[in-house]
């Protein structure tokens, strides 16, 4: 018999901070939800989603991330189908975010007492919001990937590589910071033609492509500030042939999301965007997943998540 409550855990997540802090949130929750739930320890990349599909097709009603933006990121790809809908019509998630970045929860506000999620599962009242769909070639291969908050190629997937090759010790802001200045001063703009709802395509040089469901990224900037997780679109920001001077000039501007009025930037909405460039590396919800996107769209109303 499923159980009621089923917990992924990443206990890598929050530079293993998660791993040490577990136990402890573990007796709370134990202490309200009691014999309703059940923990289940990630061990390897991708894990995650394994887990989730395997809870949510048993029958299990909330299926809860304990982790950051890459941890949601596998359990959403494990909760939902091939359809972008949920095995279990009848399932939600429910967060205690636990991450380097933590970019999601900015744009949907979570709780982050234990004892505040455990009594928000025990309520059980959702919302549902839109996920992106990511198609793209990983190995000469053609895949799909889900998306909860933002993707993005070009110089933002560099930096995000290079960021999960190295010590997250610092917390969010500095690491993406370090990763930023270390990895713009080499990197080299490319020619990119994008067609956005089947209008006619556009072909522009850029330094970053963003495609965001959520505001935030990279450890609390802000590229998309008028993004909506329900409004059935996708939030396309475009920052253009810009230097490391520039980029490093207006990095205030994008952490405050004041940057959609320079000159670089092109901004627009979309449901479905295809697009053509070199193989750039791209990044979902902040993990590194494959190379050259050909395609994006907007699933709307796909992930009940407990609000």
């Amino acid at each position: 018999m499923a159980a009621d409550v089923v917990f992924i855990v990443n206990p890598a997540s929050a530079n293993g901070r998660t791993r040490r802090r577990w136990p402890g949130h573990e007796t709370v929750f134990r202490r309200i939800l009691g014999d309703r739930m059940d923990v289940r320890m990630t061990l390897r990349p991708g894990h995650a989603a394994d887990l989730a599909r395997s809870a949510v097709q048993a029958g299990t009603a909330t299926v809860v991330v304990v982790g950051g933006d890459g941890t949601l990121n596998e359990v959403a790809n494990g909760f939902l189908d091939g359809t972008g809908r949920p095995w279990n019509p009848d399932a939600r998630l429910a967060l205690l975010s636990i991450g380097t970045g933590a970019d999601f929860v900015k744009t949907f506000p979570s709780p982050r007492r234990v004892e505040d999620v455990a009594n928000r599962i025990v309520v059980g009242e959702s919302r549902t919001i839109d996920v992106g769909l990511c198609e793209f070639v990983d190995a000469g291969t053609p895949r799909a990937r889900y998306f909860v908050n933002v993707a993005e190629f070009g110089s933002g997937g560099a930096v995000v590589d290079r960021v999960n090759r190295t010590t997250k010790i610092l917390g969010g802001k500095t690491s993406f910071l370090i990763a930023i200045l270390r990895t713009l001063p080499r990197y080299e703009n490319t020619l990119v033609s994008y067609e956005a709802d089947a209008a006619p395509s556009r072909e522009i040089r850029m330094n970053d492509f963003v495609v965001a469901n959520g505001r935030y990224f990279g450890g609390g900037l802000m590229p998309a500030p008028s993004a909506d997780l329900s409004d059935g679109l996708l939030d396309i920001v475009i920052i253009g042939d810009i230097d490391f001077k520039t980029a490093r000039r207006n990095l205030p501007l994008l952490r405050r999301g004041e940057h959609l009025s320079l000159d670089e930037i092109t901004h627009f909405r979309c449901r479905e965007l295809r697009v053509q460039s070199n193989e750039e590396m791209i990044d979902l919800d902040g993990e590194f997943i494959g190379r050259h996107p050909t395609r994006f769209a907007v699933i709307p109303g796909a992930l009940p998540i407990i609000a």
